[in-house]
């Protein structure tokens, strides 16, 4: 008779979750990476941890999703992972969905933050020129302004030049003018504080690719966004910690709406949890 209870029950179980998990697998680049579902109100989405680029960051990530006293940043009691019960609060719509903002748990809770694993080499961001012949700026630098030409390039070369005042400026265009001639992406982000590392690859932020976000450079913690889009103007400044291997139609739905993390209206789409499966 519990045979057949037991049967019947597994009858009435929905068949998907167990064939997205296998084919998942199967879609995995190394099957003895970390396989780790994201189990949402809108469906599943299946996650390959890249354990060998990001070592550091990825541990933090699966420590973090580990079952463990917590206090719940919603109404959802018991013995939980960091990440259940949250929601993606940040969607650009086309572009990304992000998730897991110590600022929205509401215990207030304080997490160390990681340095970032980046190989600029690996991106070719030392081949990609600052200032073009044509004399534009790359486009991949954002530039719209005046402003963000002084913030993301001037004011830090000058630092580096050790050159002060209009006076320093002016007496040294040339010089100036010729580092910027010289410089490289991997240059211009080094100038803003970002560190790389040549021992492990990384690869670039392109569609379904698990990221890490930050506040600027060695300032990875728990929140993470997953791209539905290609965003070259991102390499090299966040660490890659994985990819999604099945569920992107879910992450799809997710980021059909924008979501504005300051309007508390909009709370975006519920994560039940967040556990590794392999």
């Amino acid at each position: 008779m519990r045979d057949l209870i037991l049967a019947a029950f597994l009858l009435l179980l929905p068949t998907g979750a167990a064939s997205d998990a296998v084919s998942a697998a199967a879609a995995m680049e190394n099957p003895a990476n970390p396989l780790v579902l994201i189990n949402t109100e809108t469906g599943p989405i299946y996650l390959e941890l890249l354990a060998s680029e990001a070592p550091a960051n990825v541990a933090n990530f699966l420590s973090l999703m580990e079952p463990g006293e917590t206090t719940p940043p919603g109404t959802i009691p018991g013995i939980r992972g960091y990440y259940d019960g949250m929601r993606f609060h940040r969607v650009i719509p086309g572009l990304l969905i992000q998730a897991g903002s110590p600022a929205l748990r509401g215990d207030g809770g304080e997490f160390a933050t990681l340095d970032d694993e980046i190989n600029a080499a690996s991106l070719g961001l030392h081949e990609q020129a600052v200032l073009f012949d044509n004399g534009e700026f790359n486009p991949l630098l954002g530039i719209r302004d005046k402003d963000d030409l002084d913030e993301l390039l001037l004011r830090p070369l000058y630092r580096r030049l050790g050159i002060a005042g209009n006076t320093g400026v002016a007496s040294r265009q040339d010089e100036i003018l010729s580092a910027l001639t010289e410089m490289s992406l991997r240059d211009a982000y080094a100038q803003l504080g970002y560190r790389y590392q040549s021992e492990t690859a990384t690869r670039a932020l392109r569609r379904s690719v698990l990221a890490l976000a930050n506040r600027g450079p060695d300032d990875n913690g728990p929140e993470f966004f997953i791209l539905l889009a290609d965003t070259p103007h991102l390499d090299g400044k966040h660490t890659v910690i994985g990819r999604v291997v099945e569920g992107m139609a879910t992450a799809d739905r997710i980021g059909t709406r924008a979501i504005d993390p300051l309007d508390l209206t909009s709370p975006g789409r519920l994560i039940y949890s967040v556990r590794r499966i392999n």
